[in-house]
């Protein structure tokens, strides 16, 4: 008796693993049929995703049941399935024998043209609540009635399932805001390279992909540049890394690339619309120097240097 009890209790510990691996819906129910013995025996089960607002279907899924019974029950008894909405409207699990009799369950033109398919005596719906809203139900049946123990087990595996389900929700949310910041910064002209050394995970955006393969198959790479940069006391004056700074307690290194050697010589029609002094401004810029690293080299004040390039925006049209 004792192996048994430690059995069930690996068994249920596996199930419980199982579900918080899942990384989807279709995982997370795909885990739930194939390890619900584990909790209750010789059960029917479904799983339906709700509309959290209207309560309307979404999606529904059955194990043990034949898809015929699955399109019976949504086409003719769903709106009038008093156990289902009584799950819903109460938020708790709902159970038919504790409604009724089983006599007067099986009276019902709900179970003669539906459950006697299967021939579901006993029906729970246990409502996946998150939010203060129900999202899913979990539905289980099966041709004998539940016991409390069993009815316990079910209203708890909801609530499983509804933390299990905003959890996901959330990772969700991050990952899509994740791909919005990727995209924004793809927008973003100035090079830069992200580090997190605590996960070793790296983003780099488009245009420092661009600096980076541009690079001489015998140039510095970018950790060797990077290694270099963190060994001086200062930013450097030249090569691939124009600065490095750290954030989060130093577990990211945010790290912006010169965008190359730039221009030569600047083309005609620009070299007619400016000064020399301007002229000066613009190679510097298109090199990647920043205002202060301009000012430095043309030995002016950074509010001159701001005052060059706004003159010299105006006269191309250019904002930047």
């Amino acid at each position: 008796m004792m192996v048994d009890m430690a059995g069930a209790t690996a068994g249920r510990l596996r199930f419980a693993r199982d579900l918080a691996g899942a990384e989807t819906i279709e995982a997370l129910t795909a885990w739930l049929y194939s390890g619900i013995g584990a909790v209750l025996d010789s059960v029917i089960v479904g799983f339906d995703l709700l509309d959290p607002d209207t309560h309307q279907l979404r999606s529904t899924s059955g194990q043990g049941v034949s898809t015929f019974f699955l399109a019976k029950y949504d086409h003719v008894a769903r709106e009038a399935d008093p156990v289902l909405r009584q799950a819903i409207m109460t938020q708790r699990l709902s159970y038919n024998l504790a409604m009724m009799t089983e006599e007067q369950w099986r009276e019902l033109p709900l179970y003669r043209d539906v459950f006697s398919l299967h021939r579901m005596t006993g029906l729970i719906y246990a409502p996946v609540v998150i939010d203060g809203k129900v999202v899913a139900t979990l539905n289980l049946g099966r041709t004998a009635p539940f016991t409390a123990d069993e009815l316990a087990d079910a209203a708890e595996l909801a609530d499983l399932i509804a933390a299990l389900m905003k959890s996901l929700q959330r990772r969700a949310q991050v990952e899509h805001e994740l791909d919005l910041y990727r995209e924004a910064l793809d927008l973003v002209h100035e090079p830069m390279v992200i580090s997190d050394v605590r996960t070793a995970a790296r983003y780099v955006n488009r245009s420092a992909r661009r600096v980076l393969s541009e690079q001489a198959s015998d140039a510095m790479g970018f950790d060797e540049a990077l290694m270099e940069v963190q060994s001086r006391d200062r930013q450097p004056d030249e090569g691939l890394i124009q600065r490095s700074v750290a954030i989060d307690g130093g577990g990211v290194l945010v790290s912006f690339l010169r965008s190359g050697p730039g221009l030569e010589t600047l083309p005609e029609w620009i070299r007619r619309s400016v000064t020399a002094r301007e002229a000066e401004g613009i190679m510097l810029v298109a090199k990647g120097l920043r205002d202060a690293e301009i000012a430095a080299k043309l030995q002016l004040s950074v509010h001159t240097v701001k005052g060059y390039l706004r003159d010299i925006f105006k006269k191309p049209d250019v904002r930047s």
